[in-house]
C-alpha cells in the first residue's frame, strides 16, 4: 500500500501547496495530473499501478461520472427562468452548441484527411466537449452564476456536457457488431425513468422520512447502490459504466436534493476517489512514447486550436445580447475541457479508435486548456458584476406603501420596477430613482409585454384582491420564484397558486401595533436606517468556521443563523456551516462585501 500512501498524501498536501503559493488560478485537478505524470511512468516511476490504485482510480472514474450528472441543474432549462428582458439563455446555449457540432465536425473531418487520426465523428465528440467541472467553480469565484450572462455560460456547458456524453455512448453502441445493441440502450432510459417515478414517490413517503431519522446515512447508501446498479446494468447491456453512473447522477439531479446532501457527497467524491483517479491519469500517460511519436506531438497545438475555435468562433454571435468583455470572456471559458476529453480517450483506446500516443496528446491539450481558460476569463471577463447580480423587484400598484416600499428597495441595493395604470402618477410631474413603467390596463398581457415577470420578486399590491389573486397566479404559472399577494379579506387565499405568499394591510397593522406595544426596542430597531439582509454561506472555506475570526464582518451585525430548520443565536465562538443564512444588519455596501466573501 506504499503507492497508495503516497498517492493520498500528496492529495492531501496539494491543495495546500496552491494556497500557500496563492496560485488559485490552477485547477487542483490539473496539479495532480501534473503531479501523476512527475512521480508517474513518463517522469521519475515511483508510481505504478497496482490492485488497489487500479481499484479505487475506476471508483473515482465512475464518481466523477456520476458528480458530472449531478451537476447538472435541470431548472436552468425552464423556459420561463428569470432572465433580463430578450435574453434566454436557454436558446442562446442550444443555438452555440450546434454551431460548437458543425464547427467541431469540421476539424474532426480535418484531422481525419489529414490522417492524424481514423474516425472523424470520435474526434467530433472529442472536440465539442466543455468541462462542468471547470466552469462552474469559475462561475461561482466570478459571483455571476445567476446573471443572465453566467446562465448563458452554464447552461451550454450542460447542454454540451449532456448531449456529448449521450452522443459518445450512442456512437459506442453503433460501433459494436452486435446490431442489438443501439436498442438496448433503451433499456437504460426506460429503467432510469422507472428510477425517477420511483424516487419521487418514496421521497414524498412518509416511510422514507421516518427511516431518515433513524438511519441518517441512508441517502449516501441509497445514491451508491443507484451507482453501482446502473454501472452493472450498463455493462449487461454493452454500454459503457460511466453512461450508467452519468444518468445515476441525472436521476438524483432531477430528484432535487437538498444542498448538504450534494455537498457530501461532492466531498467525499473530491476528497479521495476522484483525485486518486485524476492522479493516475498522470501516472499513466505515455509522455515518453508522445515525445518520439512525432505525428501525435505535432497536433497538441491544433488540437488546442480545434479546443479554442470550435467554441470561440460560436460565441462571437453573444455580442447581440453581451458586452464584447463579455463575449470574449465566455469564448475564452468554454474551450476547457477535462474530465469528458478523459473519458472519451480511455473509450477510445478500449475500442482501438486511437493509440495510447494520441490518448496522451488529447489529455496534455484537454489539461492545457483547462489551465489557461480560467486564467484568460478572469482577466477578460469585466470585474464589477455588481449591477448584474442585484435582485429584480417587480411592484405592481402605485400607491403610498409601495412607493415607499420601492424607494427603500432601490436604496438598499434592488433593482425595483414599479408597474401602474394610474396615469397621475406620471401628470403630477414627480420623479423617482426607480423605474417606473406606465399600462393602459393592469393584466397579465399588458404586463407581460414590459417583462414584469422577469423578476426575483413580483409583488401584486392594487387595490382590487381579485385582481391580486389573478396576476399572483400568472406570475407563479410564470415561473417567478417570489411572489407576494395583497389581499384584504382572508377568504381569498385559498384562490392562490401553491407558492404565493399573501400580504394583508389589516392583519399587518395589528402585528405592527402589537409590537409597539410589547416590543418597543425591536420595533425602533427595525424602523432604523441600518439595512438589514440574509446571506448565505456557499465558500466552502467558512466552514466551521468561527463568528470571532470572520475578520470581512467588520462592524455588521449577525442577528439571526438560520441552519435547516433551526434558528440559532450567534455569539463570537458560534461555528458556521457551509448552506447557513446569516440575517445581518449593515449599511448596503458592507453587506455586498460580506455577501461576495460568503460566495
Amino acid at each position: 500500500m506504499l503507492s497508495l500512501m503516497i498517492v493520498v498524501g500528496l492529495i492531501f498536501i496539494i491543495p495546500i501547496v496552491l494556497e500557500r503559493l496563492r496560485w488559485n488560478f490552477l485547477p487542483v485537478v490539473v496539479v495532480e495530473i501534473m503531479a501523476g505524470i512527475i512521480l508517474g511512468k513518463s517522469g521519475l516511476g515511483f508510481i505504478q499501478p497496482n490492485e488497489w490504485l487500479t481499484i479505487l482510480s475506476s471508483l473515482g472514474f465512475i464518481f466523477l461520472m456520476f458528480l458530472s450528472g449531478l451537476e447538472i441543474d435541470f431548472e436552468s432549462f425552464q423556459t420561463k427562468k428569470k432572465t433580463a428582458a430578450k435574453i434566454n439563455p436557454i436558446w442562446i446555449a442550444s443555438l452555440t452548441f450546434l454551431l460548437i457540432l458543425v464547427i467541431s465536425a469540421a476539424f474532426g473531418y480535418g484531422f481525419q484527411s489529414f490522417g492524424f487520426v481514423g474516425d472523424a465523428i470520435f474526434m467530433t465528440l472529442i472536440i465539442s466537449t466543455i468541462s462542468l467541472s471547470v466552469v462552474v467553480p469559475v462561475l461561482k469565484d466570478k459571483g455571476i452564476t445567476n446573471t443572465p450572462y453566467g446562465q448563458s455560460i452554464l447552461v451550454t456547458a450542460v447542454i454540451s456536457d449532456f448531449a456529448t456524453m449521450i452522443l459518445l455512448s450512442v456512437y459506442v453502441a453503433f460501433q459494436s457488431s452486435n446490431a442489438m445493441k443501439p436498442l438496448l440502450l433503451l433499456i437504460l432510459f426506460v429503467v432510469m425513468f422507472f428510477f425517477y417515478r420511483m424516487g419521487i414517490r418514496f421521497k414524498k413517503g412518509k416511510i422514507m422520512e421516518r427511516i431518515s431519522r433513524e438511519s441518517v446515512q441512508i441517502g449516501t447508501r441509497g445514491v451508491f447502490a443507484l451507482i453501482l446498479f446502473f454501472v452493472v446494468l450498463s455493462e449487461q447491456v454493452g454500454a459503457e459504466s460511466i453512461l450508467g453512473a452519468f444518468l445515476a447522477g441525472v436521476i438524483i439531479s432531477l430528484l432535487s436534493p437538498k444542498k448538504e446532501f450534494v455537498h457530501q457527497l461532492t466531498s467525499f467524491g473530491f476528497g479521495f476517489l476522484i483525485p486518486i483517479f485524476f492522479f493516475m491519469v498522470g501516472a499513466n500517460l505515455e509522455l515518453r512514447e508522445l515525445i518520439h511519436d512525432m505525428p501525435a506531438l505535432a497536433m497538441i497545438p491544433f488540437i488546442l486550436i480545434s479546443f479554442f475555435a470550435s467554441k470561440f468562433l460560436p460565441v462571437l454571435l453573444w455580442r447581440k445580447w453581451f458586452s464584447w468583455s463579455q463575449t470574449l470572456g465566455a469564448g475564452v471559458l468554454l474551450p476547457s475541457t477535462l474530465s469528458l476529453v478523459i473519458a472519451g480517450t480511455e473509450i477510445g483506446l478500449e475500442l482501438k479508435i486511437i493509440t495510447p500516443t494520441l490518448q496522451a496528446a488529447l489529455i496534455l491539450s484537454a489539461v492545457i486548456s483547462s489551465i489557461f481558460s480560467p486564467i484568460l476569463f478572469q482577466r477578460i471577463a469585466p470585474e464589477d458584476q455588481k449591477d448584474l447580480v442585484r435582485k429584480k423587484v417587480s411592484l405592481v400598484g402605485a400607491n403610498t406603501v409601495n412607493l415607499a416600499l420601492a424607494k427603500q428597495l432601490y436604496q438598499d441595493g434592488y433593482d425595483v420596477i414599479m408597474y401602474t395604470s394610474d396615469q397621475t402618477l406620471f401628470t403630477q410631474g414627480r420623479s423617482y430613482d426607480f423605474e417606473t413603467i406606465s399600462l393602459q390596463q393592469m393584466n397579465p398581457e399588458e404586463l407581460a409585454k414590459y417583462h414584469a415577470t422577469d423578476s426575483d420578486y413580483l409583488v401584486a399590491f392594487t387595490t382590487d384582491d381579485e385582481l391580486n389573486v389573478q396576476l399572483a397566479n400568472w406570475a407563479k404559472q410564470e415561473g417567478v420564484e417570489n411572489v407576494i399577494c395583497r389581499l384584504d379579506t382572508e377568504e381569498r387565499a385559498k384562490d392562490l397558486e401553491e407558492g404565493v405568499q399573501t400580504f394583508s394591510p389589516f392583519l399587518s397593522s395589528r402585528i405592527l401595533l402589537q409590537a409597539l406595544i410589547e416590543y418597543p426596542a425591536l420595533f425602533k430597531f427595525l424602523h432604523m436606517e441600518q439595512n438589514m439582509q440574509e446571506v448565505q454561506i456557499e465558500n466552502e472555506n467558512l466552514h466551521n468556521r468561527l463568528i470571532k475570526e470572520l475578520s470581512f464582518l467588520g462592524d455588521a451585525l449577525v442577528i439571526r443563523i438560520f441552519r435547516e430548520n433551526n434558528m440559532i443565536i450567534p455569539h463570537g465562538d458560534t461555528q458556521i456551516k457551509w448552506g447557513d443564512i446569516l440575517l445581518i444588519s449593515a449599511d448596503a455596501e458592507q453587506i455586498s462585501m460580506i455577501r461576495q466573501e460568503c460566495s
